[in-house]
């Protein structure tokens, strides 16, 4: 009795060529892994770390201060109107009115504005507002970017102090519609 056996033509000469490059793909998604790792790790270390404040912990440790000078604020019951007009050249004036619970203007205040981009701190700015009328603090603040601002009045006057913030959106000035083209005959 013969038996008879036959062998595929792949067995005899190897593995494929494919099956050699196997150990490559391996090599090619590690790669893959680092270099988005590396494109990560950099976008981290160049763009905005996040930090509200620079001083955390002491401001953690202020707190039942900053909880009480709120407390005696909404005592006193001032208020305060924000405007931002006039915006040309990304420059806008501020003005600010300052009123007592009798709704009466408070006059002598030094009075300070902190304009904050949330997504940027490189663009934050302290403006001292000057008094033109009794109660109405006043100066010009540049905008260099369109877009949502915070701002935070700081105000201290009779003894108190005093603070608020409140969010604008400064949009460019609509332009101009062009001068009518009048034809002369």
């Amino acid at each position: 009795m013969t038996t008879q056996t036959t062998t595929s033509p792949s067995s005899v000469a190897g593995p494929r060529k494919s099956d050699r490059l196997i150990p490559w793909y391996f090599v090619g998604g590690f790669a893959i892994m680092l270099i988005a790792n590396i494109s990560l790790i950099t976008f981290s270390m160049t763009s905005w770390n996040g930090l509200v404040t620079k001083h955390a912990f002491e401001e953690g440790n202020n707190y039942n201060a900053a909880m009480s000078g709120a407390q005696r604020q909404a005592e006193l019951g001032w208020r305060s109107k924000l405007s931002v007009e006039g915006l040309i050249n990304q420059s806008a004036t501020v003005t600010v009115l300052f009123r007592d619970r009798d709704s009466q203007p408070i006059s002598g205040a030094k009075m300070e504005i902190v304009l904050r981009r949330s997504d940027r701190d490189d663009l934050d700015q302290t403006v001292r507002m000057a008094e033109i009328a009794p109660g109405e603090y006043r100066a010009s603040a540049a905008f260099p970017v369109y877009g949502r601002w915070e701002i935070r009045t700081i105000a201290h006057a009779l003894g108190d102090d005093y603070q608020t913030v409140e969010t604008v959106v400064v949009k460019p000035c609509p332009p101009k519609p062009p001068a009518a083209i009048v034809e002369i005959r």
